[in-house]
């Protein structure tokens, strides 16, 4: 995995544009988060063993027996079921990730944390499945990309992707991507020092990227309205 620091708004821009032009054939996506690697889905952050897997399948069996009055018709497959229950902040398999790499940095340097922030690019093109809706998404043990349907405003607002995280056999665990052996050559990590987050933000508003725009919703312009006014 290469690393950089990343002190400008325009090195960032040059840095991931230039590899999206070297790659143009390829699928690229980017995540923002505020801590170095650990690239794994929220379900396992906290207990990375065998016995996730039980505890997972119990929330999803719940999460589909309890929440059957609320799930729309379009959510037709496990894997659908599965992007909805993430959407609605359940711990699952699934990582977050973005088409556009502003939306990553803004993620990134949006989050309350102090220090310094990240920003990870992942060229898909080895890890994409297709059909991938028709198969179980519980059965893969090795690590997917795919993206969704795009059936809900957020999604397309953020040019969603994910990451589908198998458990691996061999290691009795979900490895991080970071350490992957088959998805580690395939990562780029851009560094954003602490003292660049807020001015890149700014910038990241005059480029149209913000609450208001990646929340396209009264939730979103709210705190919009919140940061824009420093409160």
């Amino acid at each position: 995995m290469e690393s950089q620091v990343v002190d400008s708004f325009s090195k960032f821009i040059e840095s991931t544009e230039l590899f999206g032009i070297l790659k143009v054939s390829l699928p690229f996506i980017f995540r923002g988060q505020p801590v170095k690697g650990n690239l794994l889905p929220n379900i396992v952050r906290k207990n990375n063993s065998f016995e996730i897997l039980e505890i997972e399948g119990k929330m999803i069996e719940q999460f589909e027996l309890m929440g059957t009055t609320f799930l729309p018709e379009k959510c037709r497959t496990r894997l659908d079921m599965l992007v909805l229950a993430q959407h609605f902040r359940l711990k699952t398999r699934l990582l977050d990730w973005t088409s556009n790499p502003l939306a990553a940095l803004w993620f990134a340097c949006a989050d309350k944390s102090s220090g310094d922030v990240y920003v990870y690019g992942l060229e898909a093109n080895d890890l994409l499945v297709k059909n991938v809706y028709e198969e179980d998404p519980f059965s893969y043990f090795e690590t997917l990309v795919f993206q969704p349907r795009l059936n809900n405003p957020r999604i397309i607002a953020q040019h969603g992707w994910f990451t589908l995280h198998g458990f691996s056999v061999g290691a009795k665990k979900f490895v991080p991507l970071e350490n992957d052996p088959e998805v580690k050559n395939h990562l780029n990590e851009y560094v954003i020092p602490e003292a660049k987050r807020e001015e890149f933000l700014w910038y990241l508003d005059h480029y149209g990227i913000s609450f208001r725009t990646l929340y396209p919703d009264l939730e979103g312009l709210c705190l919009y309205l919140n940061w824009r006014h420093e409160l």
